[in-house]
């Protein structure tokens, strides 16, 4: 996991370099409206890009989780199927039912049974390299590759590319101060609840870190934004005393927080605080919104292996998982 976290500006650039040597057509008909399938790292992806991509394209982007679809999918749904295995049973059963729709169909993965579906039903698709134990560590090259399965559907711009060029510079810039950040903020995390909040354009990355944590760490940890929370979760501020008292809320920000968002997150700081500890405050980087994400992305995975250390767990086994999906290959 350490090499993988290491590596993910070289993920990203070799991402790029996929991207845009892949030949996709044009749809043939008009694209009305997109939807991503893909569970787990594939998914939070899905997630993220649909975050990048609100206000910035004038159709309406959703993301499936699990074996159904949406009864809107046709021939002018642009799906695109991510799943860098290639063998997740849910997102291989969207394909199948996005196929009968007539949809115009995208694949993302790096082999499996997918590849093999794209190639014998003629479906486009970008092929990322195999051989990761960790999908989740691959998350540069899930959403660099859905942003060009956008891009060569002619549905939004080439900003993204210069925007990802110039957060492997930055990252790698700063890749000593943002470990250091990382080791710290795990510290702070050991024995602790994480609280994640943030404003909603960042749900998906305050997700992703939680993800993180879960599969990293093995510890649990939970998310909720503003202003949402504020008409509920607030409230609940009370109790069990004990429980409060063990957590540790992070507030993540964004230049693109709207700002009634701030003054609430303000405001909540002094109700927070009197019941848990100070809350960590973990400011994005970088010029544009994509090169923000990429920022937290590779920061909040550092928290995440750090805290693995701290709890003297291995990082990398999924045994819960892996253990699950044996158990539902037996059934058929």
């Amino acid at each position: 996991m350490k090499k993988l976290i290491e590596s993910f500006t070289v993920q990203l650039t070799d991402a790029l370099k996929i991207g845009q040597a892949v030949d996709l057509q044009r749809p043939g008909s008009d694209i009305r409206n997109v939807l991503i399938s893909g569970m787990g790292g594939s998914g939070i992806g899905a997630n993220l890009v649909q975050s990048l991509t609100f206000g910035r394209i004038p159709i309406p982007v959703s993301v499936c989780k699990g074996y159904n679809i949406p009864q809107f999918v046709g021939p002018h749904t642009l799906f695109i199927a991510c799943s860098y295995s290639g063998n997740t049973e849910e997102t291989l059963a969207s394909i199948q039912k996005a196929m009968l729709k007539r949809a115009h169909v995208i694949c993302i993965t790096s082999g499996g049974k997918m590849l093999e579906i794209a190639k014998e039903y003629n479906l486009l698709y970008i092929q990322v390299p195999p051989g990761s134990p960790s999908p989740r560590a691959m998350i540069g090259y899930s959403i660099t590759s859905l942003l060009f399965a956008l891009y060569h559907s002619n549905l939004i711009g080439a900003a993204f590319i210069k925007e990802t060029e110039n957060a492997v510079e930055y990252i790698d810039r700063g890749a000593k101060a943002i470990r250091a950040e990382a080791e710290l903020i795990a510290k702070k995390l050991k024995g602790k609840l994480p609280i994640i909040y943030c404003d909603g354009r960042l749900e998906a990355m305050a997700v992703r870190f939680q993800n993180q944590i879960n599969e990293n760490s093995k510890q649990l940890a939970h998310v909720n934004t503003f202003p949402e929370m504020n008409h509920n979760e607030i409230v609940g501020w009370m109790f069990p005393e004990n429980l409060l008292k063990q957590s540790q809320v992070i507030y993540l920000y964004s230049d693109h927080d709207h700002d009634r968002v701030e003054k609430r997150m303000e405001i909540c700081r002094g109700i927070i605080e009197k019941k848990s500890t100070h809350i960590i405050d973990i400011v994005a980087e970088g010029a544009s919104l994509l090169e923000q994400y990429y920022y937290l992305i590779h920061l909040t995975d550092w928290i995440s292996y750090y805290l693995a250390k701290e709890n003297q767990i291995d990082p990398d086994p999924v045994d819960v998982i892996t253990y699950l999906k044996d158990e539902l290959s037996k059934i058929k």
